[in-house]
């Protein structure tokens, strides 16, 4: 409800959002350089993945023109990542009193339903990633990790707790084999006919 309220009462909120969807505008002419593509607020610095999701958001939202379906896509995002974590909280017999400090967050309200910036669908792929590996679906979570690092790269700070977890969890050889799978995986996007590439 303090999403929805948050909507309604909000102005002026968004930041990114249209520097995004210039940048896009520009991808989906036909440009797929990096140097190339830049925005109101600076030039595209964000991986292959960012700037296909935001592509689609682009059609989405009648050309990012309208910022209340791109709120509302949003708000869906926020429940799917809420869900994931509390999933995730239950799982490891986390406290209950977690619950309303996480649903209360002001800033994490700001970040999903006013900003719409893409830390939303990195965050998503983080935690669908420890989902994943916390029920021992490991290809689920190379996955869905992979998916978080190509939206934006800050999610490779979970790389050493991810590396551990998979030599404690599954040993060396498997282990060594997920790590060598990463990358190429990483650069799957970028091997589409439309890749983004550095001039």
């Amino acid at each position: 409800m303090r999403c929805i309220a948050l909507t309604n009462l909000a102005t002026d909120t968004e930041i990114d959002w249209t520097t995004y969807m210039q940048q896009v505008k520009i991808f989906l002419a036909g440009e797929s350089t990096y140097t190339k593509i830049s925005g109101s607020t600076g030039p595209l610095v964000y991986p292959a993945i960012h700037v296909y999701i935001y592509s689609g958001l682009y059609y989405l939202t009648d050309y990012g023109t309208n910022l209340l379906k791109g709120q509302i896509l949003f708000y869906v995002l926020y429940l799917a990542v809420i869900s994931l974590v509390l999933s995730c909280y239950i799982r490891v017999g986390a406290p209950p009193y977690l619950l309303p400090l996480l649903v209360l967050s002001k800033r994490l309200h700001s970040i999903f339903v006013l900003r719409l910036f893409n830390d939303c669908w990195a965050v998503l792929g983080l935690w669908a990633t420890i989902w994943f590996m916390q029920r021992g679906y490991w290809k689920g979570g190379l996955l869905a990790w992979c998916f978080g690092v190509g939206v934006k790269m800050t999610v490779l700070v979970a790389a050493p707790a991810i590396g551990i977890i998979a030599l404690l969890s599954l040993g060396n050889r498997e282990a060594l084999l997920m790590g060598a799978i990463l990358p190429q995986i990483q650069l799957f996007p970028n091997t589409l006919d439309y890749t983004l590439s550095i001039d």
